[in-house]
């Protein structure tokens, strides 16, 4: 018996893709993972964060890894390449594609939070960019850490 695909299931493979190549790109360096993903006016944007020994780190100053930009430029082309398989999976099923997905996972102990929108949050405004998105939510991060 084989396994119907459908957009949900699609949608849980591709966040257990980033939530894996994100853990493999850390190598076990930090306590949660958050990542980010934007599919707005176009643009398909994949940005994982880190927390490591209690504080916000960006992809680039994770300590004790490869942040090299080639190896940067390979982990961001792997998520976007499946934040491109999502939307092909929500044209195929007729469904409406997440404009925003945060994920939230907690490397001890495996919890996964997700959370998806469906209207636009940046590309209405005529100063916002998906980058401020990031910067937001990093910055909200690093506020509940130092509570």
């Amino acid at each position: 018996m084989s396994k119907t695909r459908t957009f949900e299931s699609d949608l849980a493979e591709v966040q257990s893709e980033m939530i894996s190549v994100a853990l493999e790109y850390v190598n076990g360096n930090a306590s949660d993972i958050y990542i980010y993903c934007a599919t707005e006016g176009g643009v398909f944007q994949f940005d994982p964060f880190f927390v490591v020994d209690g504080k916000v780190v960006e992809r680039h100053k994770v300590p004790g890894v490869d942040a090299s930009v080639p190896r940067q430029r390979s982990l961001i082309r792997f998520g976007t390449d499946q934040l491109l398989r999502l939307a092909a999976s929500a044209k195929e099923h007729s469904r409406p594609l997440p404009t925003q997905i945060k994920i939230h996972y907690l490397v001890n102990g495996g919890a996964v939070d997700s959370s998806f929108e469906y209207v636009p949050q940046y590309t209405n405004s005529e100063s916002l960019t998906a980058a401020d998105m990031v910067e937001r939510w990093q910055a909200d991060v690093a506020a509940e850490l130092s509570h």
